[in-house]
């Protein structure tokens, strides 16, 4: 069936860990399963007074390479069962080569501007995608939407977990980053065969043209490339 997307979001509370954990699980849940995993990605939507959202109102996309939708589509029980108490859940299963143009452009909207429940579940409904509401009042479908759609065009958030990333040393080559499948963009001057890299123990590759992609840049204290994007009181992951 080739590469299955399944979008969450409000599956926290306050005092809980982020819809990034609980993707981050339901990956390595799915991969015990038989999926190949290729990745979380975490996207970030509008920031409002207007739109009811637990801390950074950011949604998860997991991407894995499935042998059918129906296994992939463990996710609504997984995620179902393991939301916070008190949380909005809301999960969306599909196939990357099947997300219509309007889930992505409701997905960049998301990014920009107050969207709607309804909107999402009827978007969802006409382009036969499995949108689900899991709990309290479900505004979660709206990012879980998203996520999908943003993941699929492939230029927008974060890979917060692939195979490999978190298990990266504090200093590496370049080919450490070859070999998981990450690009580097470099900034401050052209590298060399011999340059090293910190990775300051955070190493969160943007998305872009659907591959991961790290920009990096030159240290002198470091002497060595370290992550443009480094941690900043980021939400648990």
């Amino acid at each position: 069936m080739g590469m299955i997307l399944i979008g969450l979001d409000d599956t926290d509370n306050a005092v809980s860990r982020g819809t990034g954990y609980l993707a981050r699980t339901l990956l390595g849940e799915l991969a015990r399963r038989g999926c190949r995993p290729i990745g979380v990605t975490r996207h970030q939507l509008l920031l409002d007074a207007r739109i009811p959202y637990t801390s950074h109102n950011s949604s998860a996309c997991v991407a894995v390479d499935a042998n059918g939708v129906d296994q992939a589509e463990r996710a609504f029980g997984f995620v179902g069962g393991r939301a916070a108490e008190g949380s909005d859940p809301g999960v969306c299963v599909a196939q990357a080569g099947r997300i219509p143009p309007e889930a992505v452009a409701f997905g960049r909207r998301a990014t920009r501007e107050v969207v709607q429940m309804d909107e999402a579940l009827v978007l969802a409904e006409a382009a036969g995608l499995a949108l689900r509401a899991l709990g309290g009042s479900g505004l979660g479908v709206i990012g879980a939407l998203a996520a999908v759609g943003l993941r699929a065009a492939g230029d927008d958030g974060r890979v917060i977990d692939m195979p490999g990333l978190r298990e990266l040393p504090r200093r590496v080559r370049r080919e450490d980053f070859a070999r998981l499948g990450i690009a580097l963009t470099h900034h401050g001057r052209t590298p060399t065969d011999d340059d090293a890299y910190e990775t300051l123990d955070w190493v969160r590759p943007r998305l872009a043209a659907g591959r991961p992609v790290l920009p990096v840049q030159w240290s002198e204290d470091h002497e060595a490339w370290i992550p443009v994007d480094r941690k900043r009181n980021r939400p648990l992951e």
